[in-house]
C-alpha cells in the first residue's frame, strides 16, 4: 500500500511539472505584443493603437551613404533634415495591405565631437489584430531586411477602459503588475495617473537605471471626467538625444 502511495504522488508531481512546463513553452513561444494583448484582453481594455520598434547603432554614415540606405527602401517615401550638427532621412510606407504604417528613420552626426549614427524601424497599427505573433513575424522579417541581423523589438500598446472600471487606479495597475509577474523598481503616482516601470521574468530584454534594470513600464491616466482611462503597456527603448 505504502509503494502505490508513493508511486500516486510521483505521478501526482510529474503532472503537475508537465503543466506548469507547457504552460511556460506556450508562453515562450508567444511574441511580447502578443502577451501584452493577451493581458490587456483579460483585463478588458480595448486596444486602440500599437507599436513595434527595433534600433540598431551603426558606423558614422556620410550624407551620401545615408541617402545610398534611403534608396534601397524605395516603397518609403523620404524627406531629409539637416542642421549643423545632424543629417536625418525619415521614410514613411503606408501599406494599405495589411493596414499599417511603417517607418524608418537613419540619423547620422556631422561633427566629429560626439559622432554617432543609427536606424530606427517601426511599425504602428490600430485596433486589435486577429494574429498578433504574425504582425510580430511580419516585423521580425521586415528588421532583418533593414538590419541585416536579428535585434531586439520594442513594443508598446494603448488601451481604453470604460467608465465601469470597477476597481481603483492603483488596483488596475497592480492587476497589470501582476499579469506580468513583475516586480516595480520605479513608480509614480498622482490622483489621476500611475506609471510604474518594472522587472518582469517572461522576457530577458533590460535596460539600465540608475540603480536598477527594467524591460516592462505600465502608465494608467483617468480622465479629466473620469469617463475613461487609458492604459499604456510597453517594453522601454532606450531613447536618442535627437
Amino acid at each position: 500500500m505504502r509503494k502505490k502511495e508513493i508511486a500516486a504522488v510521483i505521478f501526482t508531481i510529474f503532472f503537475v511539472f508537465t503543466l506548469v512546463a507547457n504552460h511556460i513553452g506556450a508562453e515562450g513561444n508567444k511574441s511580447k505584443i502578443s502577451l501584452m494583448a493577451d493581458s490587456m484582453d483579460k483585463q478588458d481594455i480595448l486596444i486602440d493603437t500599437w507599436s513595434l520598434y527595433a534600433k540598431k547603432s551603426v558606423e558614422k554614415k556620410s550624407i551620401k551613404e545615408v541617402k545610398q540606405i534611403a534608396d534601397q527602401h524605395r516603397q518609403y517615401k523620404w524627406v531629409y533634415k539637416q542642421d549643423s550638427e545632424v543629417f536625418k532621412a525619415i521614410g514613411v510606407f503606408e501599406n494599405k495591405k495589411k493596414n499599417i504604417t511603417e517607418k524608418i528613420q537613419i540619423l547620422t552626426t556631422l561633427t566629429n565631437n560626439h559622432s554617432t549614427a543609427y536606424i530606427l524601424y517601426e511599425v504602428k497599427g490600430n485596433a486589435a489584430q486577429q494574429d498578433w505573433d504574425k504582425v510580430s513575424e511580419y516585423f521580425h522579417e521586415q528588421s532583418f531586411d533593414i538590419f541585416q541581423e536579428n535585434v531586439t523589438t520594442f513594443a508598446c500598446l494603448q488601451g481604453l477602459i470604460d467608465d465601469n472600471m470597477k476597481v481603483s487606479l492603483y488596483e488596475k495597475s497592480q492587476e497589470l503588475v501582476n499579469e506580468f509577474n513583475a516586480d516595480p523598481v520605479e513608480q509614480l503616482q498622482e490622483k489621476d495617473f500611475i506609471s510604474i516601470s518594472g522587472k518582469t521574468p517572461i522576457w530577458e530584454d533590460f535596460i539600465p537605471t540608475d540603480n536598477d534594470k527594467i524591460n516592462i513600464q505600465i502608465a494608467l491616466r483617468t480622465d479629466e471626467m473620469g469617463d475613461y482611462t487609458t492604459v499604456v503597456i510597453g517594453t522601454p527603448i532606450i531613447t536618442s538625444e535627437y
